[in-house]
């Protein structure tokens, strides 16, 4: 594979891991604000999947500023899939040298 293609993988590997931990801080942000009374109706253990549109249309600025941000950086993530043909089996198969960091230096 060619250095470019691979640096593109490792971004868009970032880019998801990132975009999976952006969402479960949204939903902590919004269990612990704008939902803490749905809050206090799980239990230690409980679990639930929640969906980003479940904290859509909050008055909550942070809240809103966050889920924001989430939804431009899944259309990033999109274009950067779409500009380059990344495919979900592409990704699966691929063993880059970045597992938790990419700690090359810049050229």
């Amino acid at each position: 594979m060619e250095p470019y293609r691979e640096k593109i993988l490792l971004t868009y590997k970032f880019l998801l891991k990132t975009h999976e931990e952006l969402l479960t801080r949204t939903i902590n942000v919004g269990m612990l604000g704008e939902l803490a009374e749905v809050n206090k109706v799980f239990a230690v253990g409980d679990t639930y999947n929640f969906d980003i549109e479940q904290f859509k249309g909050t008055p909550d600025t942070n809240l809103n500023k966050l889920i924001d941000f989430y939804d431009e950086l899944e259309n990033l993530m999109n274009s950067l899939a779409n500009i380059n043909a990344i495919t979900e089996e592409e990704l699966e198969g691929f063993e880059g040298e970045y597992e938790e960091e990419d700690n090359e230096e810049l050229l």
